[in-house]
């Protein structure tokens, strides 16, 4: 059984053993009695309180396992869908949201480990070209630049496609991108493609992946629309470059003092989540609710990054076990979820809950784990084993927002 992970805003994980968990629900059901009839009356508008409590155990890691290694850091660019959602419902951005006319002229920026960890280094550059269907890449004065051409592109995965094969052969001259003090893209980046978020669109996921390992990979690019007069251009769905650790083996104490830190002063610095799901959702496809996550200041730098918003909590599942499956003594693990909104009841039940549990937290899917954060914590230590007990509190929420 995976262990469970409180998982923070910049997508590092806290991983932690459980002796035990309660979750606690209360519907709010107000009961009027009925003069004469002594009949009782409620009304259920689905309120609900919700909390969990877990009792941990931090123990030292073994740091010879492999998750214990160093990790690099990813993003993510979905030319199938779009960054903004409406109606409750994420639409199609490429042929729907924008047209290839609208792409004319537009770039997008990303840095690697090495061009993020100093101002001075410019990220590369991505210039999409609809005059052109070849591509080509120089060192771009103020910064690298990759030139992709479009010109045919019919839907959002030969877009992804195209920038794909750009940018592995992209190679910028004299202009180094890497701390090895090479110029080419293919020594910075691996890319692939993917699955979009939206069936009807294909492989139209692009995840760009730093080949330098550490937690100075994770960045808040890629960067859209930034050097043209149309700001106001949607954006494709994308997430940041999160995920990068350096060697993150820890002692049970590490653990403890990650734990006063996260909850006793960690800033959220922005709103993360969504609301509003009226049209509800499913593992594995289309995203439901407004998605109302952003920064309040871009200017917070790693302010933020520490802060808990979500828990991964495996159990085992029967009902989610195919033919193929046979480890985890006959089981497969899923993550709890706890799922709100308008929603089928096959799709909030253990049959909806398809995704393994080792899949990575986003806090915008409900079905990645549970949104919200933790709220308290009672910690006590054990001298004789070197190990700290106690109990933290997580309360899930669907969106929230902090200074």
């Amino acid at each position: 059984m995976p262990k469970i992970r409180l998982v923070r805003k910049d997508g590092g994980l806290l991983t932690l053993d459980a002796t035990s968990f309660s979750l606690n629900v209360t519907r709010s059901v107000p009961v009027i009695p009925v003069p004469v009839l002594a009949e009782r009356m409620g009304i259920d508008t689905n309120t609900v309180a919700t909390d969990i409590q877990i009792d941990v155990i931090l123990v030292d890691d073994d740091c010879a396992a492999t998750e214990y290694q160093s990790r690099a850091a990813s993003c993510s660019i979905d030319f199938g869908a779009g960054a903004d959602t409406t109606g409750g419902v994420t639409q199609q951005w490429f042929g729907d949201t924008v047209d290839l006319a609208d792409l004319d002229g537009k770039s997008f920026n990303i840095s690697s480990l090495y061009q993020s960890t100093s101002r001075l280094r410019m990220p590369i550059r991505v210039l999409l070209n609809t005059g052109s269907a070849s591509h080509s890449s120089n060192a771009g004065g103020a910064n690298p630049t990759t030139i992709v051409g479009i010109q045919g592109v019919t839907n959002a995965a030969s877009l992804a496609g195209a920038i794909k094969t750009a940018l592995d052969a992209s190679d910028y001259s004299t202009t180094q991108v890497a701390t090895s003090g090479a110029t080419t893209f293919a020594s910075i980046f691996t890319t692939s493609v993917s699955a979009g978020k939206l069936s009807a669109t294909g492989n139209s996921k692009l995840t760009i992946t730093q080949v330098e390992l550490g937690g100075n990979g994770n960045n808040a690019t890629p960067t859209f629309w930034t050097d043209t007069d149309n700001e106001d251009l949607p954006k494709p769905f994308h997430t940041a470059f999160k995920g990068g650790s350096a060697h993150n083996c820890k002692s049970a104490g590490d653990k403890l003092q990650d734990l006063i830190a996260y909850v006793s002063n960690a800033s959220l610095m922005g709103a993360v989540g969504s609301l509003f799901d009226a049209f509800g959702s499913e593992a594995g496809g289309e995203a439901g609710g407004f998605d109302l996550s952003g920064e309040l200041s871009t200017l917070s730098g790693d302010l933020g990054t520490d802060y808990i918003v979500g828990l991964q909590l495996p159990y085992n599942s029967l009902v989610q076990k195919t033919a193929v499956d046979a480890v985890n003594d006959g089981y497969v693990t899923r993550n709890l979820l706890v799922i709100t909104g308008f929603n089928s009841a096959e799709s909030q039940s253990s049959t909806g809950n398809v995704l393994p549990s080792g899949v990575v937290f986003d806090v915008r899917d409900k079905f990645t784990g549970i949104r919200g954060t933790v709220v308290g914590m009672n910690m006590g230590y054990d001298a004789g084993n070197n190990i700290y007990e106690g109990t933290i509190t997580f309360q899930p929420l669907d969106f929230m927002v902090g200074l």
